[in-house]
């Protein structure tokens, strides 16, 4: 229960956040969006369009930090073995410093496995953007698990 408090209390300022944006954080939060449309609706646009090629990438579920070609390999081993049914972001935070951009947000999502099994989860996520010729590009991707089960 104290946890879900928290992620409601943290969801809820973060909303309020998002809503003083300025149209530099506003800008990036297009492209993390446009990214998880076109990851999630399987566009082929992800990961190679919106990461840069020295890209790293950690969060709970691999043992080590990964490259591109892995991201790469395993978008679409997931994308042919399972389908998101429905997705959610809550922004949180957005630090820009020059051309590097800082993102903080949550996701729910739910995600229909090979066997039909619909699985839920709802993680933390923490990016880091390059922006090069007016185009920003993931740098760094990581993320924690805050919920993860069964729908």
């Amino acid at each position: 229960m104290r946890l879900l408090i928290s992620v409601v209390a943290m969801l809820w300022g973060g909303l309020a956040l998002a809503q003083d944006w300025n149209q530099e954080q506003s800008a990036l939060w297009e492209v993390v969006a446009q990214s998880w449309v076109d990851d999630a609706g399987e566009s082929g646009k992800w990961p190679d369009s919106y990461v840069h090629d020295s890209v790293v990438s950690w969060g709970a579920e691999w043992p080590v930090p990964r490259g591109k070609a892995s991201i790469a390999k395993w978008t679409r081993f997931r994308d042919a073995n399972s389908e998101v049914l429905e997705y959610e972001l809550f922004p949180l935070a957005i630090v820009i410093e020059g051309d590097t951009g800082v993102t903080h947000y949550s996701v729910v999502s739910v995600r229909k496995n090979a066997e039909g099994k619909h699985i839920r989860s709802v993680e933390g996520i923490i990016e880091t953007l390059h922006r090069k010729d007016g185009a920003w590009k993931y740098l760094s991707l990581g993320g924690f698990t805050i919920e993860d089960g069964d729908e």
